[in-house]
């Protein structure tokens, strides 16, 4: 996951703005911020948006590029859950 963590967020800061610490990201969309975490061999990724409609487009945005930068693997589709789920 580190592999994917590094692509996402160098790919990303050519485009937007990134805060990036050794294990943490911010990327700072349009339409919402992704906050990426490495957690014991897994990307956590927490999405925020100012309405439903834009949530929707970050996640997809996020999910679209890790998609094909997995491709290799041939990645399920995420599966996104609500905070408190």
């Amino acid at each position: 996951m580190a592999q994917y963590f590094s692509t996402m967020v160098k790919h990303f800061s050519e485009k937007i703005d990134v805060e990036r610490t050794d294990d943490t990201a911010k990327l700072t969309f349009v339409c919402g911020v992704a906050d990426l975490a490495l957690q014991k061999g897994c990307l956590r990724m927490d999405i925020t948006s100012p309405t439903n409609d834009e949530l929707i487009q970050t996640c997809d945005v996020i999910e679209r590029h890790l998609q094909r930068f997995a491709f290799r693997e041939a990645p399920e589709p995420l599966v996104w859950e609500a905070a408190g789920e």
